[in-house]
């Protein structure tokens, strides 16, 4: 059976500034490097994102939604968790991801939860709804050090590891569609962009 965390794309050209919003995020006033840092922005955000993206995006009957910016200091890790869609149950939805700064030596995980372990929600530091787990609650499944733009499931538990000496950048997209506005289901997207995955 095919992963059911994640796949890699093959994106026409370059989606996001990774210089201007490292330039940008780490001059900010609260910025630590090292400590982790998340912030919130709109998708439609032309200062971040090559213009190009929304045009691609809308040949799918898609346009983009919420995004979120993680900074994950060197050494450091975010704690598994479900980006929590709103809707009951959670469900496979997706996000694009693009993650910069080092080369090797940090990852994105997933895994599944236990029997009987809590699904409470709660919000992280950007007031992004999100159900937290403890390690000894998730059985980890996959692993993956991302190197391109990349689709990811986020309605399964999952979390980002940096062992590098280098801070690593993320900035992830919620792709949705112009029909209902919803958020796209993992299955879907690999339907959707498949002349993309790698």
């Amino acid at each position: 059976m095919s992963n059911i965390y994640y796949r890699y794309l093959n994106l026409p050209f370059s989606f996001i500034d990774e210089e201007k919003i490292t330039k940008d995020y780490s001059n900010m006033a609260n910025f630590d490097p090292n400590k982790n840092g998340q912030w919130r922005i709109d998708g439609i955000n032309p200062n971040i994102f090559n213009k190009k993206a929304y045009k691609w995006l809308t040949a799918f009957n898609c346009h983009a939604g919420v995004a979120e910016i993680f900074y994950t200091a060197p050494h450091s890790k975010i704690m598994y968790h479900i980006d929590y869609s709103g809707f009951y149950p959670v469900f496979d939805y997706v996000k694009f991801n693009f993650v910069w700064g080092p080369k090797e030596n940090h990852y994105m995980k997933w895994g599944e939860p236990k029997y009987g372990v809590s699904n409470e929600v709660g919000y992280n530091s950007c007031g992004s709804p999100h159900i937290l787990y403890k390690m000894d609650e998730i059985d980890e499944k996959e692993s993956v050090c991302i190197t391109q733009p990349i689709l990811v499931n986020v309605g399964r538990p999952h979390r980002a590891i940096n062992d590098s000496d280098v801070g690593r950048w993320c900035l992830c997209l919620i792709p949705k569609t112009n029909i209902d506005g919803c958020r796209i289901e993992f299955n879907q997207a690999i339907e959707l962009f498949k002349y993309y995955i790698t």
